[in-house]
C-alpha cells in the first residue's frame, strides 16, 4: 500500500504491522516542520526529505516539551502547495521501522491542528490487517436509509469483509445469494433475522420485507458500519477508494452518539464525503458524477427545516475522477468545521457567531439552548457504506446512462432492477466497491 497526497505514513519494515503518523507542514511563512508524536519504545526518529532532486536527512535524538519529536528546517523557503517527498525511519523498542518514499501537499500547519490544541490523543485506529467486529456495528436491515435507496445491508462476506490490508464494502446483486432468485425478488420475503440472525433498523419494514403491490424487494446487497468509537472535536483521517459505477453512493460520514437534541436533523449530521458513482452526472451545467465529491453538514428542527444548503460544498477532480486513492479528512473545533480531500478544502464552516439557528432564522423556541455551535457540540461515531439509487440522483440531471426510475415511481426499485441492461455493464469487478486502507479519530 502506498499513501499519496496525505499526512499519514504506512511503516514497511522491521516491524511490519507498526505504523507512525508523521506530521508534514509549513511553520512560520516558509519553514518545513516534521513531527511526530511520541510514543513509548520510540528513542529516535530519522526523517528523509526530497524537495526539487534535493535531498536532506533531519536526525531527531530528543522529543520536545510537547512530546513530538519535530525537526524544523528554518532554510527550507518551503511554499503552500508544494510537493514534497519524505519517509522516516524510527528506532522503535530497538528495532528500526523504516516507511517507504510518500508525497504530500504542504499547507500550513494552523489549517491542520487547532492552535488552542496543543495535545491530542487517537481515541480510534484501524488498518483493517482484519476485520474486528467488536469495533463496529454492522447494520443488517433493508429499510432504505432514509433515502428510498436500493440496498439491503447485510454481514455477508461478499458485502462487507478485510482483505490485503483494506476494508471492501461491495454492493452485490441479491440475485447472486444463494436465498433468492429473480422470481423471488417479485415475490419473495427478505426476513433478516432469519437470514443472518439480526436486525439493525426495523423502520419501513426494515427487519422482515415482502414483495407488495408492483414493488419488488431490493435487488442489491451491500456494506454499512458504524464505529463504536465517538469524538467530540478532532480530527478524523480516512484514506479510501471510492466506487465507480452508475447509481452507486458512497459515503464517509458522522452521526451523533446520543441524539442529544433528538431525531434527525435535531442532532447534526457531518458528511465528510458522498459521490455518485456515475461516469457523468450533469446538473446545472457541472458534471456530478464521479469526478464530484461533496461534504454537508445537515442540521434543523425537523427534517422539512434542514439548512443544510447552507452548508453544503464540493470539489471537482482537477483532470480524471476520484475513483482512485485518496486521504478524506474533517478538521471539527467549536469554531469551525472543515473538511478536506488529501489536504486540500472541500468545505470550510465557521461557527456562526450567532449560533447556528439564529444563522438560519429558524422560527420558535430554540432548541439548541445557548451553544453557539449546537448541534454539533456533541459526541459523533464515523459511518462507512455503500448505498444504490435512492434520492440522492436527481430526477432532471444528464447521465450518461437513462435514469431507470423516477421520484413518484411507485416502484423504483423494480424501475431500477428491470433496466439493468443500462447500468450492469459500468459495473467492473471492485471497482463498485469502497475500499478503506485506515481510519483514524484524533481527539482534541
Amino acid at each position: 500500500m502506498k499513501a499519496v497526497g496525505c499526512l499519514l505514513l504506512l511503516v514497511t519494515g522491521l516491524t511490519a504491522a507498526k505504523q507512525f503518523y508523521p506530521e508534514v507542514s509549513i511553520t512560520g511563512g516558509s519553514e518545513l516542520r516534521l513531527g511526530l508524536a511520541d510514543e513509548s519504545g520510540i528513542t529516535h526518529v530519522i526523517y528523509y526529505v526530497r524537495t526539487n532532486d534535493l535531498e536532506k536527512t533531519y536526525r531527531v535524538e530528543a522529543k520536545n516539551d510537547d512530546d513530538i519529536w519535530e525537526h524544523i528546517d528554518v532554510d527550507a523557503d518551503a511554499h503552500i502547495g508544494d510537493l514534497v517527498e519524505y519517509k522516516t525511519s524510527v528506532l522503535y523498542h530497538n528495532q528500526w521501522v523504516d516507511s517507504e518514499w510518500n508525497k504530500v501537499i504542504l499547507i500550513p500547519r494552523d489549517l491542520m491542528v487547532p492552535r488552542k490544541s496543543k495535545r491530542s490523543y487517537t481515541v480510534f485506529r484501524d488498518d483493517f490487517n482484519s476485520f474486528n467486529k467488536a469495533s463496529y456495528t454492522v447494520e443488517v436491515s433493508s429499510w432504505g436509509g432514509g433515502n428510498g435507496e436500493f440496498q439491503v445491508y447485510t454481514p455477508e462476506y461478499n458485502n462487507l469483509h478485510a482483505a490485503n490490508g483494506y476494508l471492501y464494502l461491495k454492493p452485490t446483486l441479491t440475485v447472486d445469494h444463494h436465498a433468492f432468485d429473480n422470481g423471488k425478488l417479485y415475490n419473495g420475503r427478505m426476513d433478516c433475522n432469519s437470514l443472518w440472525g439480526a436486525c439493525t433498523n426495523s423502520v419501513n419494514w426494515g427487519c422482515d420485507r415482502t414483495s407488495f403491490g408492483q414493488e419488488i424487494l431490493p435487488p442489491i446487497m451491500s456494506g454499512k458500519v458504524t464505529s463504536h468509537a465517538a469524538i467530540k472535536y478532532g480530527r478524523v483521517n480516512v484514506r479510501a477508494r471510492i466506487p465507480r459505477g452508475d447509481w452507486i453512493w458512497p459515503a464517509i460520514w458522522m452521526l451523533p452518539r446520543d441524539n442529544h437534541y433528538g431525531g434527525w436533523p435535531r442532532s447534526g449530521e457531518i458528511d465528510m464525503m458522498e459521490s455518485k458513482g456515475n461516469l457523468r452526472a450533469v446538473e446545472g451545467g457541472s458534471d456530478h458524477g464521479v469526478s464530484y465529491i461533496a461534504s454537508t453538514l445537515h442540521w434543523g428542527p425537523d427534517y422539512q427545516h434542514n439548512a443544510y444548503y447552507l452548508t453544503h460544498k464540493g470539489k471537482h477532480a482537477n483532470g480524471g475522477d476520484w475513483h482512485g486513492w485518496h486521504t478524506y479528512s474533517l478538521e471539527w473545533t467549536d469554531q469551525h468545521i472543515i473538511t478536506y480531500v488529501d489536504n486540500q478544502e472541500i468545505m470550510h464552516i465557521t461557527t456562526p457567531s450567532q449560533g447556528f439557528w439564529n444563522w438560519a432564522h429558524f422560527q420558535g423556541h430554540n432548541i439548541w439552548g445557548n451553544s453557539h455551535n449546537a448541534p454539533f457540540d456533541q459526541y459523533f461515531h464515523l459511518l462507512l457504506n455503500v448505498a444504490v439509487g435512492g434520492g440522492y440522483f436527481g430526477d432532471n440531471a444528464q447521465y450518461n446512462t437513462p435514469k431507470p426510475w423516477h421520484g413518484g415511481s411507485s416502484h423504483p426499485m423494480r424501475d431500477f432492477w428491470e433496466h439493468r441492461g443500462d447500468w450492469l455493464p459500468t459495473w467492473h469487478g471492485d471497482d463498485v466497491a469502497m475500499l478503506i486502507d485506515y481510519v483514524e479519530m484524533i481527539q482534541y
